[in-house]
């Protein structure tokens, strides 16, 4: 055990917030990798980041499972900022040499082109939805003049 583990966390951007956790499990409640994979349950991660198993925690493939939704960030009474710390724990992990710099670049693309994809499936629906509602209003308009 490292008592110093979560001073190491909360010194760094993004995990200001950890000690602010009281483990209601709203994060994992909430959060939908929870939903399909059991094993993944960031209440237990903060919980063993608060205690101090270093080792534990940044050797821990549930690291990189986290998609960076932000549910639980959104959800979180405390304002703990999960997925914000996630990115601290990965760098940490990296840093001591747990996993390697290539992983975190890949997952990192990944997040962003899921991020991506999203935005541009929400554009498309919403231009669809103006389309459509243009094309309302021209049949509507074009009813009342002959109407």
């Amino acid at each position: 055990m490292d008592n110093n583990f979560k001073k190491e966390i909360t010194s760094r951007p993004g995990g200001e917030n950890l000690m602010m956790c009281y483990s209601c499990g709203s994060c994992t409640a909430t959060c939908p990798i929870s939903e399909i994979d059991d094993s993944f349950n960031p209440r237990l991660l903060i919980k063993k980041s608060l205690l101090g198993y270093k080792e534990e925690v940044l050797n821990n493939d549930d690291l990189w499972k986290c998609i960076q939704c932000r549910r639980c960030v959104a959800h979180c009474p405390q304002d703990v900022k999960f997925a914000d710390i996630m990115r601290v724990l990965r760098n940490m992990s990296i840093e001591d040499g747990y996993y390697d710099k290539e992983l975190k670049e890949k997952v990192d693309k990944l997040d962003k082109t899921v991020y991506q994809y999203r935005l541009d499936i929400v554009a498309n629906h919403l231009n669809n939805s103006k389309d459509m509602d243009e094309s309302i209003e021209v049949m509507i308009d074009s009813g009342d003049q002959n109407g």
